[in-house]
């Protein structure tokens, strides 16, 4: 008997059967890596939504936390002598923001040209809200002693970080009055610093009081405006608007994207203490000088489509489905004037 020896190897019905179960494999393994990657674009956005959420309320309650600080005291009427009309080459905030009722201001609903410098060719968001304050801020500029008359120029200490110079708006103050005027001139140099404020700037020379030693200038925190507006993708984003600079490359400034909304709403205090009552402008501008908090809400949106159909949201009221496929979030704060509480 002789021994033979046969080729073996897989039928086709076997390789048939091997690639079926091949392609089951590779499928889940598919299917288990875009559910991944769809998980981490999800979180990415998510994260990054928080992120520019917080990041936009931190930039707000900053600079609104400190609107309408003038030195000392929570309750000074600012002297206001700056000339409407002066020929001061750099631009200045509007006269409206000087007001003691206005150390916050509120535009509710605005238009897409609501304001030419900030908004650029139409670029502003119809339907948001805009808030502007302005406040001064402390940089070392003590007064080396008493002025001698009212109409006297000041002199403070040059170790300081005001960087003065000719045409700035100042804020010189202590615990019992205010004035704010432009800077005729400014000297420079070691020991001391003399600044004038000269009627060529200013409606007049005169102060409300001659300062003394216990008096401090401070420099004024140009009226900042925050709005919504559109970015160069056509984006909405959180801006902010200098008033007291002119239109640069740098100012208006993007400072977060995928701020789609702004609603801004002011409690204002009467008899007592926490705010009674929150409303927008367009209810009760007079009622500004009583605004002791400012509740903001933000809607933010991601940057990528990154759901599987649109996703209805709430917010100010109205419940929108969009067109787009995009994750949103919305955040509110309130935020406490602390010049303007007891």
């Amino acid at each position: 008997m002789s021994n033979k020896f046969y080729q073996t190897g897989m039928t086709l019905i076997e390789l048939m059967i091997a690639l079926l179960i091949g392609a089951f494999l590779l499928g889940g393994v598919i299917q288990i890596f875009i559910g991944s990657q769809q998980t981490y674009r999800m979180l990415e956005n998510l994260s990054r939504l928080q992120e520019n959420g917080r990041f936009a309320l931190d930039f707000l309650a900053r600079d609104i936390r400190m609107a309408g600080f003038l030195g000392c005291s929570d309750s000074i009427t600012p002297n206001v002598i700056i000339d409407p009309k002066n020929p001061n080459p750099n631009p200045l905030p509007p006269t409206l923001s000087f007001a003691t009722a206005h150390a916050i201001l509120g535009d509710n609903n605005i238009v897409n040209n609501w304001n030419t410098n900030a908004c650029g060719t139409n670029a502003c968001i119809t339907g948001t809200d805009a808030v502007t304050f302005y406040s001064g801020s402390s940089c070392g500029g003590q007064l080396t002693g008493n002025m001698a008359s009212n109409n006297a120029n000041i002199q403070i200490n040059a170790a300081n970080t005001c960087n003065i110079s000719a045409y700035d708006v100042l804020i010189i103050s202590d615990c019992s009055a205010a004035d704010i005027f432009i800077a005729s001139s400014a000297s420079s140099g070691s020991g001391t610093q003399t600044i004038a404020h000269a009627n060529n700037q200013n409606t007049d020379n005169k102060l409300s009081k001659a300062y003394g030693a216990d008096a401090e200038i401070f420099a004024f925190n140009a009226s900042s405006t925050y709005f919504i507006r559109a970015d160069a993708s056509g984006q909405p984003a959180l801006w902010r608007f200098n008033n007291a600079k002119a239109v640069t490359i740098d100012n208006p400034v993007e400072l977060i994207e995928g701020v789609e909304n702004m609603q801004v709403l002011y409690g204002a205090m009467t008899n007592s203490t926490p705010p009674n009552y929150y409303y927008t402008t367009a209810n009760n501008v007079a009622d500004m000088a009583k605004v002791v908090s400012v509740r903001i809400s933000l809607l933010l949106a991601s940057d990528d489509n990154i759901t599987v159909q649109s996703v209805p949201y709430t917010y100010n009221g109205t419940t929108t489905t969009p067109t787009d496929r995009k994750i949103r979030h919305v955040l509110t704060t309130t935020i406490a004037l602390r010049n303007r509480l007891p």
